[in-house]
This record gives C-alpha cells, structure tokens and sequence, in this order.
C-alpha cells in the first residue's frame, strides 16, 4: 500500500512540474492559435492626456537623480508630466537628493517606513493627473516609454491596465539566470496578453486610469500583480502587455539577492490569492486557467520537488525507479556545483539554470511559509545590482545635462 502511494505521489507530482514549466506553455500556444485574440484599434489619443509618473523609493540616493533625467528626457509634452516621488523611511538622503537638485520635481517624506502599497496608495490621492504610470528607481526607460504606455490605452479599447516590456541585461561578471528565467516569463505573458487572460505587470512598467486604481491593502508584497487583478475585478477589462512600451534593468549580480527578492514574492502571491480568489472560478475562463497554471501550481513547486525526491527515494529498490532517481540527484548535483562548473561553456550555463531553478523554489517555498506564519512584511530592502552607465549612454541617445533637464521639470 505504502508503494503503491510513493508511486502516486512521485508520478503526480513530476507531472505537475511537467504541467508547469513544460506543458502550460505549449497549452498557450495552442490557445493562441484557435482563441480570437484581444481586439485592437489604429486610433490614436486627439491630445496627449495628463500623466503622473509614481515612484515608491526606499534608501535611493545613489540612483534616483540619474532615474529623474530619464523621466525628464521623455518624448512626452512637458506640460502634462508630473513626476511624484515618495520616499519610505529612506536613511540614506533620498529626499535631499531629490530636492537638492529638482527642486520642482516633488517628492514627499513619509518619516515612518510602512511599505510600498502604503506609498503608492497616498502618492495616487496627491495626484490629478488622467493617467498614472507606475516605476522604480532601478528602472531606464526608452525616450517613448510614456507616450507608448499612454497609446495603449487607444490601441486595446478593452484594456483597464497597460502593461509594458522589461528587458533584463546582465553584467559581465554576473552569476544570477534572471535573465533567463525572465525571457521565459516574457513569453508566458505575452501570450496570456494575446488571449485576454494576462493577470499581473512588471512594476517596473504599467499604467492605467486615474479613475480605475484600487487602494492596496497595507500589507501588499506584489503591487504589480493585485493592483491589475482588482482593477480586472472591479472594471472586467483586460490586462494587457504592450510591446512597443520599453524599459530595462540590471539583473542583481548574485543569487542570493535574487532570493530575498523572490521570497517576497512568493509571500506577495499567497496575499494576493486572499484578495482575488474568486478569479480562480471556473466562470472567469482563461484568467482562471492562467492563475491556476502561472501561480498557484508554481507556488505549489518546491513542495512538489521535494514529493517526487523523497517517494523517488522511498521507491529505489525498483530497478526502474534507480534510473529516475539518479536523473535528479544528478540535477541538483549540478545545481550545487554550478559555482566550479560556471567556466564549462554549455554545462556551465545549464549548471546555472539548474541552480536558479532551485533557488527560485527554494525562495517561493519560505516566502509561502513566512506567509502562512504571519512573518512577511510590506517593506522591502533595496536589491544591489551592478554599477551600469547612465541612461542615455545604454540606450543610445545623446547624454542630457543637469541644466538642460531643469529647463523642462514639469511643474509638481
């Protein structure tokens, strides 16, 4: 009997993670090809509307002036800009940063850190503008990011929430896979986007109607996942990805702060699925399909991992199950070397995947349990990522000076 239940729990187990990583992909592509995809339009806004860039910083003096030039040199009329900032309890001179050389950029001082949702919350009730788009610091936008954000709104009528595309560049002496694994998720997301069934945005890049924001819950860890979804909520209109909208960042350098960071994550999800379960019913159709495959399943990933190594385990007298077993012990073997394998050219980067998948489980799994016991929290540390040129230099524009920026502040 027992046998019998190893072999069940191994088997569904691996065909879960099968689902997951391998086959909700290919069910997309195959949803792609036989669902009518999201009406678009060729129309164009008449003027440009008003937008306000939002921005929660915690501890950013060493980047936000050179993220404010960035705003500033967007190809969006300066009348109709408005760039609101809000520090969180920085201790590192963010605010003075700011003021010291933007003075008519505003930027308000929460003394007390409480969390980005907190911020992000009070900086919306400050501002007036038609539309707002939503940033961070460690984000270089493309000189049209703004104006293709905006045109979304015009070219998918049916969209509440215009996301756009994140590229992610790696350093030279960078060990992290996000780059990777973001490629992959890109993917993902772009196809849900096809079929109208996206569910969340990079925090990074997103946009959407004054009128349609929610208040986030105060205790909100994945902003850019429940802010689309109770807009989808409240509004029944779709989430899209826009393409043409364009921003990039620097991966962290090391895995292990890419872990902090997706423990977040996996604590964000879990609070999120309290607030938008009714989602998951079988009414809402592809969103549904989407949220149970691209994040319920994949929170419940490294519980699977350890089900199909330990019933393995359980099973390695059967000639047939020493075959399976080896496969993964030769897996996270690779994984754990992948810091003495990394020179290998082709066994080097796989070692590297295999270790940021297991790493990216590993994180979703502590950040589920910190959930579960009530340990996650709203606040966040700045992630370190490598030292990268100015905007301009990486994207290829001419560089714009301190004086030449301040003539085209917008007012606060």
């Amino acid at each position: 009997m027992l046998e019998l239940f190893a072999q069940a729990v191994l088997w569904i187990s691996a065909g879960l993670l099968f689902y997951i990583y391998c086959g909700y992909p290919v069910l997309l592509w195959i949803l792609r090809k036989i669902t009518r995809p999201v009406k678009t339009s060729s129309a164009l806004p008449a003027r440009w509307p008003t937008v306000t860039v939002i921005i929660s910083a915690y501890n950013e003096a060493t980047v936000i002036q050179e993220r404010i030039r960035n705003l500033l040199d967007q190809d969006y009329p300066k009348d109709c800009l408005q760039i609101l900032i809000g520090s969180d309890g920085s201790t590192d001179g963010t605010y003075e940063a700011i003021t010291r050389r933007f003075p008519k950029v505003r930027c308000i001082p929460f003394r007390r850190r409480r969390g980005k949702a907190s911020v992000l919350n009070d900086l919306v009730q400050e501002s007036s503008s038609d539309y707002l788009v939503f940033t961070d610091a460690a984000t270089v936008f493309y000189p049209d990011t703004i104006k293709q954000l905006i045109r979304g709104f015009w070219e998918y009528p049916t969209a509440a929430v215009i996301g756009g595309r994140l590229d992610i560049q790696s350093s030279d002496t960078a060990r992290n896979q996000d780059g990777v694994y973001w490629r992959y998720e890109m993917f993902l997301k772009s196809i849900e986007s096809e079929i109208g069934a996206a569910l969340g945005v990079s925090g990074a890049i997103y946009a959407v109607r004054r009128a349609d924001y929610q208040p986030l819950p105060e205790k909100t860890m994945a902003d850019d996942l429940l802010e689309p979804l109770l807009i989808r909520l409240r509004t029944g209109c779709d989430v899209l990805l826009h393409h043409t909208a364009r921003a990039f960042q620097v991966t962290p350098a090391r895995v292990t702060d890419e872990f902090h960071r997706r423990v977040r994550t996996g604590a964000g999800i879990l609070h999120v699925l309290v607030h938008t379960r009714h989602l998951l019913l079988p009414r809402q159709g592809l969103v549904a399909l989407a949220y149970w495959s691209h994040k319920v399943l994949r929170l419940s990933g490294p519980w699977l991992l350890a089900g199909a190594f330990f019933a393995n385990l359980w099973l390695i007298q059967l000639p047939v199950f020493q075959a399976l077993f080896a496969a993964q012990a030769a897996f996270y073997a690779l994984a754990l070397g992948a810091g003495w394998l990394r020179w290998l050219p082709a066994v080097g980067k796989v070692a590297r995947i295999a270790r940021y998948f297991l790493v990216l489980n590993a994180a979703l799994a502590v950040g589920s349990v910190k959930f579960l016991v009530g340990a996650a929290r709203p606040t966040w540390d700045r992630t370190l990522r490598p030292a990268y040129p100015a905007a301009g230099v990486l994207l290829g524009v001419p560089e714009t000076t301190h004086e030449h920026a301040q003539e085209h502040r917008p007012a606060a």
